[in-house]
């Protein structure tokens, strides 16, 4: 391996690193304290070593959203029947909190870096993404309602209540028995826990 590969090599390791700081300070204290300042001091690192790996604490959270965004796809396209997609944002709210909240925020954040244009897209697009539940559940003959925008609403509430509800997020039997009742089917014939 020659000079240059390693300088990548140790490149990337660091901006793997800065992330993976990124990541802990957003589970540990929320996106309402997250700061550059606090990713640094997790990576025992000073704040102008981030500024050669981010140009800016909003390029930092877009790629953060990129991350989450690729394992949120990933978790979709691994899924199969309609109880394993509806559990995808439980699973990625209960495993993955910061990756959860940045995707689908409970509340509009006005702060610059928590609204850009960039953020509001990569947002849109993993709301789209649970479009893909709507598919199963229709070729499952779920009962859902004839408008598509209804029924895309119906099946994203549907399984963001299971994320963002603590009892029915903690309760697979309780999430399973929700997931039944609105759809008006047993899914649970068709996947085990």
């Amino acid at each position: 391996m020659g000079i240059e590969e390693r300088r990548q090599r140790e490149r990337q390791q660091r901006r793997e690193s800065i992330l993976e700081a990124a990541w802990q300070v957003a589970e540990r204290r929320g996106y309402g304290a997250f700061s550059l300042e606090k990713v640094a001091a997790d990576a025992e690192i000073g704040r102008a070593t981030i500024y050669s790996y981010f140009e800016s604490l909003d390029d930092l959270i877009i790629e953060m959203a990129r991350v989450a965004l690729k394992e949120l796809e990933e978790a979709l396209a691994g899924a199969s029947g309609i109880v394993a997609l509806l559990d995808v944002p439980v699973r990625l709210a209960q495993q993955r909190r910061g990756r959860f909240e940045l995707l689908f925020p409970q509340a509009r954040d006005p702060r610059p870096h928590m609204s850009s244009r960039e953020l509001v897209e990569i947002q849109g697009i993993a709301r789209e993404l649970l479009g893909r539940i709507e598919r199963v559940a229709q070729s499952q003959h779920s009962t859902l309602p004839e408008n598509e925008r209804a029924r895309t609403a119906f099946l994203a509430g549907v399984s963001m209540a299971g994320a963002t509800i603590p009892e029915l997020n903690s309760s697979t039997t309780l999430r399973h028995q929700w997931h039944r009742f609105c759809l008006g089917k047993d899914c649970s014939s068709q996947e085990p826990d």
